[in-house]
């Protein structure tokens, strides 16, 4: 049987109807692939470009602004078969999901970054559009100038000095597996808010944002440094290919933990079973499974939402919440 699972980013925020309503929507596209027989890549990218068209998310049209006030964004998706393929810095594409699968289905390379990508991009004629939703220049203009007044800005970035209350880190993905087996995932960023221009985040690295073989996928997201550094999606793997998906994701959290990982991850099984976890204060999610829908959103270290309204302590700051 199908399953997929979105989503809406990992770190300091506080989600809402808008974001559990984004989701939704993601998964409802993807699903719909699935359940008529589609492939897992389908509805990975269909899912994937919902979120990124929706604002309050930091890819697509929600992505934050670098020092100098431009849009880059990255994304990498990836096939069961290794197939896979990524963009960086790149600036052409409303939807950096869809150049990413150009780059795999297209070319004979991995990751294309900056003009490259956006020459690919346009080439194949993907739609383009100013990125920058009037939320995120406003929260760019207000950090820019606590930055030029010598105040802290960001705690991901210690040498631009510390303070998050502005912050949330944004990026999107999914998994899927379809009727066939096949198992896809796909992940889209625009990265943290006053970024140096040319920053690559884990979005675009296949084996950090984003890994899938055999015996599952997954789609990362959180501060990219770290999660670029400790190689996250390829250890979830690995771990999810000895464990399975709920033990190998309790250990990836455990090891987050132990190495101050701020992340978010989501992961699919081969059989089907759906495991997700998070280290960082708030995450948000969808996933369909058998037909049922389910919301999940993270209202703090902890604690999570359910679509339901119920809150259940955890006990612990993983914020695990496991699925079979």
């Amino acid at each position: 049987m199908p399953a997929i699972i979105a989503h809406g980013g990992a770190g300091r925020y506080s989600p809402d109807e808008e974001h559990e309503r984004g989701l939704k929507d993601a998964v409802a596209a993807g699903w719909r692939i699935l359940e008529s027989g589609g492939s897992a890549i389908d509805a990975v990218e269909a899912a994937i470009v919902v979120l990124e068209d929706f604002p309050v998310f930091q890819a697509g049209f929600g992505s934050a602004m670098n020092l100098r006030g431009e849009i880059q964004t990255d994304a990498s998706i990836m096939l069961d078969d290794l197939s896979c393929g990524a963009v960086a810095a790149l600036t052409a594409a409303a939807n950096p999901i869809k150049a990413a699968r150009l780059v795999m289905e297209k070319t004979d390379h991995v990751l294309i970054v900056g003009e490259g990508a956006d020459h690919l991009s346009r080439s194949y004629g993907l739609e383009s559009r100013d990125l920058c939703s009037p939320e995120r220049k406003e929260t760019y203009d207000r950090m820019l100038a606590k930055l030029r007044a010598g105040e802290e800005v960001a705690s991901y970035l210690p040498r631009l000095r510390e303070v998050a209350a502005d912050l949330s880190m944004g990026t999107v993905g999914a998994v899927a597996v379809d009727s066939d087996g096949r198992i896809a995932a796909g992940t889209s960023t625009g990265g943290p808010m006053l970024k140096l221009p040319g920053r690559v985040g884990d979005a675009a690295i296949i084996g950090a944002g984003t890994y899938v073989n055999g015996n599952g996928g997954v789609s990362a997201t959180g501060v990219g440094e770290p999660i670029i550094k400790h190689i996250i999606a390829k250890k979830a793997i690995d771990l999810i290919s000895h464990l399975g998906a709920r033990e190998g994701i309790d250990t990836l959290m455990e090891y987050a933990r132990i190495n101050d990982v701020r992340l978010g991850i989501v992961a699919i099984e081969e059989n089907e079973a759906i495991a997700l976890g998070y280290t960082t204060d708030a995450m948000s999610w969808a996933s369909m499974k058998d037909g049922e829908l389910k919301t999940f959103l993270s209202t703090g270290i902890g604690v999570r939402k359910d679509d339901a309204g119920d809150k259940a302590e955890t006990g612990d700051s993983s914020g695990k919440v496991l699925e079979t």
